[in-house]
Formats: structure tokens, sequence, C-alpha cells
């Protein structure tokens, strides 16, 4: 009984995050972020953009 909710709790885990990925950040932004932690490419400079009306 309890490897199945532990099972059914991990499942349910990694479905959240996958959704939270393809939807808020990107597998690609992910998968530089990992590139950049390990040290295999460097991070990307981004400027803030503020609109003039």
């Amino acid at each position: 009984m309890k490897s199945k909710i532990l099972t059914g709790a991990l499942a349910w885990l990694l479905a959240i995050s996958g959704l939270h990925v393809t939807l808020n950040v990107g597998w690609g932004e992910l998968w530089h972020d990992v590139q950049v932690m390990l040290g295999s490419a460097r991070r990307t400079l981004v400027a803030g953009f503020l609109p003039v009306t």
C-alpha cells in the first residue's frame, strides 16, 4: 500500500513539474541553465526593457 502511494506521488510530482517547465520555462531555457551550472556554456545577459511613451 505504501509503495502504491509513493509511486502515485512521484508520478504526480513528475507530471506537474514537466507541465510547469513546458508552460512557464521552456525546455530549451532549462537545458541552457543546466549547461551554465555545469560550466559548459556562458550565461546570457538579459537587458531590461522600459517602453517610452
